[in-house]
């Protein structure tokens, strides 16, 4: 992966498995965000993707009322976010086996946002901790591990075009 500053955009360069990932990990998210409204603590995935308002158990009322609200904005917000992700791998322009994918500004958030939910989702899987320690090649899960890191680089990456532009 790569990036290039574009006008008030960027141009990330992706190799084609880096795309394949992309496009699993998006088809995962759609999945879980059409569950409907979580039953809380029945799976830990939509427990982390929408968290409760309400933690006090005696407040399941409260809960029930402002996820009857809130929730199905909250889906439309991710599923998106997901779409533009998707949208905009679908409109890359493909340069010898490498996938140019050109995001405005808008894009980025809307693909910051996409791949915060997939680091979610994958976060909870892997049961990442901020104490987690390095993961050796000869552990089961080295490879969602590596796959966690790559999402955070590239997430990390566009909220700083967001912020200061690639190039500062």
């Amino acid at each position: 992966m790569k990036f290039k500053a574009a006008g008030s955009g960027v141009v990330v360069s992706f190799e084609a498995d880096e795309v394949a990932v992309l496009r699993d990990l998006s088809r995962q998210i759609t999945q879980v965000l059409d569950g409907g409204v979580p039953d809380h603590g029945s799976d830990a995935v939509r427990d982390r993707l929408f968290p409760r308002a309400y933690v006090d158990p005696t407040e399941d009322r409260a809960e029930r009322d402002f996820q009857s609200v809130v929730h199905e904005d909250l889906v439309r917000a991710k599923a998106h976010a997901i779409e533009a992700l998707v949208q905009g791998l679908d409109t890359g322009r493909d340069r010898r086996g490498r996938l140019d994918v050109a995001l405005s500004d808008k894009d980025v958030e809307l693909w910051v946002g996409a791949l915060n939910d997939v680091r979610l989702a994958l976060g909870v899987t892997l049961g990442v901790t901020e104490d987690r320690d390095e993961v050796g090649a000869d552990d089961l899960q080295a490879s969602g591990f590596g796959l966690y890191d790559w999402l955070t680089y590239l997430q990390g990456t566009l909220v700083d075009v967001l912020i200061t532009g690639l190039n500062n």
